[in-house]
């Protein structure tokens, strides 16, 4: 068969034209890939650089700018805000959203303070003044000694005391709640109500979750609300008699929304003279056990001093006995050296010795020949043994010196004219003394002498 280059050439595109057509009925063209042609190719070129171009001095450049804009707003915001705040202490407040019980107390009461018009002392005029003074002492308008504490610590204070504690709750949204302000809780009945029955207030906003579990708890429905909490006994019968339940802290009174103030004192005498009685009783009982505490305590601390004393005593005793036994055992090792010293004192010469006038403590006078080969030591040991500590030597004596003992002369041995100490030196011998050898003239002085 003749190959494809041996054909016509109008053959070769007719067969070249047949082949995009099926050979087999049913089956599909078979198409040859064609190459995108140059035009095709620099649009698409074209199209690529100008989206690289758009985001390169487009978008980069917005997002610096916007970047930098943030950093320029960081600063001015910071600068600016602790201005306001100086210039308005009390009217504008840093408040921490997830703060601490105590943090919500503190802030109620600045919100509080704000809301009726208080004017309260601030940190700044704390760090300007250098003391620290009471809050109530710079409120214009008097309101109630809110307790800056947890609902808790509030409960605590309370039954600990027993004490009478009254709730209050608001919400700053709530239209009522300014007038019930101003008409009841800061109204001078209620505050001299209160004071009179040394109430204890705590105050919470319905914003704060630990005010709002507060209200879940009382099933409180309405704002503003005043609740009034004391210490209650349950009385049961039985047929040994009446037993009351251990006291526990029970709303005794709940007031709902605007009250006048003539009824909220009302209410709030009516439940005190129904709970008080009961009160004072649980007070009397909790002082009679904080006073058998007390002395208790007094009592321990008291015996624990007596016991300290008398282990002192006992250490003090032990060491004097401990002290007496060790000078005992001194005095003893004292003899005993001397005993054995005497023992070694070299006899005195009859002839070519250092002749010594020497003159005692207690004004006598004594002349003695020493060896001149002997050390300065010996006039030392002479005088100790000899005429200071007359000891006597007896057979039954151990003349051995003592182990571990180390002999101090009480004493100092100068020479008349001129006066100079003749020190003791085991070292140096009497003929190489020119302050002994061959004449000396001597005084003994006790180290304790002026």
């Amino acid at each position: 068969m003749a190959s494809e280059r041996e054909w016509p050439e109008w053959f070769t595109q007719f067969v070249r034209n047949e082949r995009t057509v099926p050979l087999v009925p049913g089956s599909f063209p078979v198409v040859e890939e064609r190459q995108p042609s140059k035009l095709h190719q620099m649009a698409n070129n074209a199209v690529k650089y100008l989206i690289d171009g758009l985001v390169l001095f487009v978008v980069v450049p917005a997002y610096i700018l916007l970047r930098v804009l943030g950093f320029v707003l960081l600063i001015v915001i910071g600068g600016v805000m602790p201005l306001i705040l100086r210039l308005h202490p009390n009217r504008y407040h840093v408040i921490r959203r997830h703060a601490d019980p105590g943090d919500m107390a503190r802030r109620f009461i600045i919100e509080f303070d704000d809301m009726i018009g208080n004017r309260t002392l601030n940190n700044a005029q704390e760090e300007e003044t250098g003391d620290l003074i009471r809050q109530d002492e710079l409120m214009e308008i008097p309101r109630p000694d809110f307790l800056e504490c947890a609902y808790s610590h509030a409960l605590h204070f309370a039954k600990k005391d027993a004490r009478w504690l009254v709730l209050y709750i608001h919400s700053e949204e709530n239209q009522d709640t300014k007038s019930f302000v101003d008409d009841v809780l800061i109204n001078p009945a209620f505050l001299q109500y209160i004071k009179d029955k040394q109430m204890l207030v705590w105050g919470g906003d319905i914003k704060d979750s630990e005010a709002f579990q507060v209200a879940n708890q009382f099933k409180v429905t309405k704002l503003p609300f005043l609740g009034l909490l004391c210490l209650t006994v349950t009385e049961t019968p039985t047929a040994s008699g009446i037993q009351q339940s251990s006291p526990v802290l029970s709303m005794v009174c709940k007031i709902q929304g605007p009250t006048p103030v003539e009824k909220v004192i009302s209410k709030f005498q009516k439940s005190y003279s129904k709970f008080n009685p009961t009160l004072q009783t649980l007070r009397a009982e909790f002082e009679r056990l904080e006073h058998d505490r007390n002395t208790r305590q007094l009592q321990d601390q008291a015996y624990e001093n007596s016991l300290q004393r008398d282990r002192l005593r006992r250490l003090a005793e032990a060491r004097e006995q401990r002290a007496h036994q060790e000078q005992l055992q001194l005095a003893a090792l004292k003899t005993q050296w001397l005993k054995w010293r005497k023992s070694t004192l070299l006899p005195e010469p009859r002839s070519g010795g250092a002749r010594t006038a020497i003159r005692l403590p207690n004004g006598s006078r004594l002349r003695r020949n020493f060896d001149k080969t002997a050390k300065i030591e010996e006039i030392y040991a002479f005088v100790e043994c000899c005429q200071l500590n007359d000891v006597e030597i007896n057979d039954s004596d151990s003349l051995e010196r003592p182990i571990g003992y180390e002999h101090r002369y009480e004493f100092q041995i100068y020479t008349v004219y001129p006066r100079e100490v003749v020190s003791v030196d085991d070292d140096v011998a009497i003929a190489d003394s020119q302050q002994v050898f061959p004449d000396g003239n001597l005084i003994v002085e006790l180290n304790n002498q002026p």
